[in-house]
């Protein structure tokens, strides 16, 4: 995306019959880009290096929507439970823990040397993926964030995949993250940091413009109140954005383990 689309053009593409995606969200920005690049759309995947092998997905045969993670994988029953009693939650639309019924082929069979923090992501019956989304009237999934990336403002509960995806609609936004920072009146706000496309200079005008651009598409409570513009975001080896090292350097707080990150 962030060369555009005439680099996909100068190949042969003959040969492609599917395009799928793992490791970060999709947003619907990039699944309509796929469509205009490639003559394809991107089939959106979830799984986890504990669950083995992908477990929800916009699998071959079904109609895609742009932003949306799918579908259950056939023989995977999955269901958004509940945060306090952990049950299913029936009623589409309201956020609530990824959860998946332990007994799939691949599944994780321990933690090691963490026999507590495996059994912990066992509740009801359900192995919990650490992870929040919503259903949809028709059974489609819709990624809302890492649980503990979750911003509380106010006693609401902001996911930070919606404000980035809507700052990802703005020609001029390459990458975004979106984390807490702390308020003394609301607890925590949104702040979000953006890295821009080529050919894109930071200044008060154009942090106005993407600023009224999400005004537009986010409520109140998921506007940031902050956007801070980086070079570029921290990732892990396999591409991940790592939202913690941004949200503890906003509270002053050691970020721990850095092993994993990618050197820019």
């Amino acid at each position: 995306m962030k060369e555009g689309t005439e680099v996909v053009r100068r190949h042969d593409l003959s040969s492609l019959r599917y395009l799928a995606s793992v490791g970060e969200p999709l947003n619907a920005e990039a699944v309509i880009w796929s469509q205009e690049a490639f003559g394809k759309m991107f089939h959106d995947t979830f799984w986890q290096t504990e669950t083995g092998c992908i477990v929800i997905t916009n699998f071959p045969g079904m109609p895609i929507k742009p932003g949306s993670m799918g579908k259950p994988f056939p023989g995977i029953t999955a269901a958004v439970l509940n945060t306090k009693t952990y049950e299913p939650i029936t009623e589409p639309g309201i956020a609530g823990l990824i959860a998946l019924r332990p007994g799939w082929p691949s599944q994780v069979r321990c933690y090691w040397n963490n026999e507590a923090g495996f059994k912990a992501k066992f509740k009801n019956g359900w192995y919990l993926c650490g992870d929040r989304a919503s259903i949809d009237s028709d059974g489609y999934y819709w990624f809302m964030g890492r649980d503990d990336d979750v911003i509380n403002t106010g006693g609401h509960l902001v996911g930070p995949f919606e404000i980035e995806s809507a700052l990802l609609e703005h020609p001029a936004v390459y990458e975004s993250a979106a984390v807490a920072k702390p308020d003394p009146v609301n607890m925590e706000v949104v702040k979000a940091f953006v890295t821009l496309k080529p050919g894109y200079q930071v200044t008060d005008d154009l942090e106005l413009e993407i600023m009224n651009h999400i005004r537009k598409r986010l409520s109140p409570l998921a506007m940031p109140q902050a956007i801070e513009f980086v070079d570029s975001l921290p990732k892990t080896r396999s591409g991940k954005i790592v939202r913690r090292v941004l949200r503890c350097r906003e509270f002053n707080e050691p970020v721990g383990d850095l092993s994993t990150i990618m050197d820019d």
